[in-house]
């Protein structure tokens, strides 16, 4: 049966059902400046275009306007952040285009998760969102944390929700401070959580995978650990079968999202030129793999140990750790066809002797959703 049109005064109202259906199909930057219409048509796509449909269907089909590398540049006038896509990734060299979304005094640390940047000082300062697809950032309430925090920024595929939590260092305190955020929340307040674990300092980038996020972390005694939190329950644990040989250092190991299971990737502990590739086959059993690719990082600079998994592809991106000269190079790394090769992120505003550190995107997609 054929769906009618009224008229309305000298419009059309068209069924909500086709509306829905029409909005559905469009991309993800066109249904954001949709939004800005009117507030009918905000409250059409917030209650009927789910957010996370716009995500999901961007894993399936990467958008080349969501963002492959974050950078953090080191200037006169202070740190510069911004992002960088490609419209088309070429075998050889690429021409990436840049754009700006900070600028502090201090440098920061970042997470990508599902289409948002979330980036903070170590020392000092919020937790701020950016979310590139509407180029709109938004800094959280202060934690009321003591300065010296890390942030953990992951996603709830139950509840469709996205969540920050943070960890203050440890102190003298005999408790560690943990608080919790959630995006969209009607109070917009952090929560306490008690941590419930021992002690510990984390470091590096962490990753979030099916609702757990993980990170490495220097406990008391002064091991190197791999802990997790649990977006939907809140609850941090330990990673406790770490093998002996995976190298879980700083800045010489990337935790990543192999597959959907949580990975490790870093150098060989008996040289620099072979690749080690850990991954955790069965997270209950906390059982692991090892591959160990031969010669990949043969003549790469040993400050070269950021690595990311590309998805849906499966290449390996390989990256400086630490500041780096922008204009050096960048690696994928093939496992299936065991091939390398090579990029360079150029900046239309940046010479060859500014310093650079590269966080890859692995995971490109655009998101529609308003941060508060």
């Amino acid at each position: 049966m054929a769906r009618k049109r009224k008229r309305s005064g000298d419009g059309i109202n068209t069924p909500l059902d086709l509306t829905v259906e029409i909005l559905h199909r469009l991309p993800p930057k066109s249904l954001a400046r949709t939004r800005c219409v009117s507030r009918q048509w905000r409250t059409i796509i917030d209650d009927y275009i789910i957010k996370n449909s716009v995500v999901t269907r961007s894993l399936s089909q990467p958008s080349p306007d969501a963002p492959h590398f974050i950078l953090d540049t080191l200037l006169d006038c202070g740190v510069v952040f911004s992002y960088t896509y490609s419209r088309q990734i070429r075998s050889e060299r690429n021409q990436i285009v840049e754009k700006m979304f900070a600028m502090t005094a201090t440098a920061r640390e970042f997470q990508y998760v599902r289409g948002l940047i979330g980036f903070w000082s170590c020392t000092r300062g919020q937790f701020t969102l950016h979310n590139p697809t509407t180029r709109r950032s938004v800094p959280l309430p202060d934690t009321g944390i003591p300065p010296r925090r890390f942030y953990l920024f992951g996603y709830d595929p139950m509840r469709n929700q996205y969540k920050v939590a943070c960890i203050a260092r440890p102190t003298s305190e005999p408790e560690q401070f943990c608080k919790v955020f959630t995006l969209g929340d009607l109070g917009q307040e952090w929560r306490n959580i008690k941590c419930c674990i021992e002690r510990h300092s984390p470091f590096g980038t962490a990753v979030c995978i099916g609702g757990t996020i993980y990170y490495t972390a220097k406990a008391e005694n002064q091991r190197n650990v791999i802990i997790s939190f649990n977006v939907v329950s809140e609850k941090f644990s330990h990673v406790f079968q770490v093998p002996e040989k995976l190298n879980v250092r700083y800045g010489k190991s990337s935790l990543v999202d192999y597959q959907g299971k949580l990975g490790c990737i870093c150098y060989n502990y008996l040289n620099n030129e072979d690749m080690d590739v850990w991954v955790m086959e069965n997270a209950e059993k906390q059982e692991w793999s090892k591959t160990t690719h031969m010669a990949v990082l043969q003549g790469i600079p040993s400050s070269m140990c950021r690595f990311g998994v590309t998805h849906p592809g499966g290449e390996i991106v390989i990256v400086p750790y630490f500041y780096y000269y922008l204009g050096s190079e960048g690696y994928y790394y093939n496992p299936n066809i065991n091939s390398r090769r090579s990029f360079v992120i150029q900046s239309p505003r940046l010479g060859g002797t500014d310093l650079v550190r590269i966080w890859p995107v692995t995971d490109p997609v655009e998101n529609i959703m308003s941060l508060m």
